[in-house]
């Protein structure tokens, strides 16, 4: 599925100050996801792969439904695409894996590696692999990834450390048969973001009041300690720095 421009337009409707965070943000973004993923094309990645390629208004198509049923695949692993709904959701395999940037249950939905930096609980920056559903990352829990936050990391580092160590996660779960993973029903409730919820005033605490420091005032001790309680299966056998955890 295509994705919206790396580098959006700011809103015209906003202060001199908002478009400067605005602008800022976004660039430095592209800037540390191009060095650190490098800056490959779809067309390159997958080029000896039978590829369905779609908009988002297509994604829950019946082509598409229709191109993943004949697929005929055991598990399907998604990222980094809108929700899947019917007919395509009855089309997937019994495992359909959603990587989700951002731990579930407490970040939820849309930009769920930004909003745990507005509310300064950096440690809650992760992600969940989660069985899908047809509620926005509800389903039951595989595993969770949280990066190891250090000096003088930004809120894009922690966003690529992120991939990078739900990648390597990733791979150990895939090194072991699919019947072996098992999964852990969400209990809590936790906070749904949607696309609209974020402003570019938002970006006036990250840029103005802390200057992109805040995992420096965290590890300082300035913020709230509290730490997500993971769920880690027990076939990636890595335990993070911090935080409590269960085995799923």
């Amino acid at each position: 599925m295509s994705r919206e421009s790396m580098i959006p337009e700011p809103p015209l409707n906003i202060s001199i100050e908002d478009q400067r965070n605005f602008v800022r943000h976004f660039g430095e973004r592209l800037e540390i996801e191009n060095s650190t993923y490098g800056n490959k094309i779809p067309d390159e990645v997958f080029s000896k792969i039978n590829v369905h390629n779609c908009e988002p208004q297509n994604l829950n198509s019946r082509e598409t439904a229709e191109f993943v049923r004949n697929f005929s695949a055991d598990v399907a692993f998604i990222f980094g695409v809108d929700m899947i709904r019917e007919p395509v959701l009855s089309a997937l395999p019994e495992i359909k894996i959603n990587l989700h940037l951002g731990l579930s249950p407490w970040y939820r939905g849309a930009a769920t590696l930004f909003w745990p930096f507005y509310f300064l609980q950096p440690q809650f920056a992760g992600a969940t692999f989660h069985q899908i559903t047809p509620s926005a990352d509800a389903g039951e829990i595989l595993h969770q990834s949280i990066p190891e936050l250090r000096v003088g990391d930004g809120i894009h580092d922690v966003g690529v450390n992120t991939v990078i160590v739900a990648k390597r996660d990733l791979k150990k779960l895939f090194s072991n048969s699919y019947k072996k993973w098992n999964f852990i029903k969400q209990t809590m409730d936790g906070r749904l973001f949607l696309t609209r919820d974020f402003q570019p005033a938002h970006l006036r605490l990250i840029y103005d009041t802390f200057n992109n420091n805040i995992v420096d005032f965290y590890l300082g001790g300035f913020f709230e300690k509290r730490e997500p309680k993971l769920i880690l299966s027990p076939l990636v056998n890595s335990i993070p720095i911090y935080s409590k955890y269960i085995f799923s």
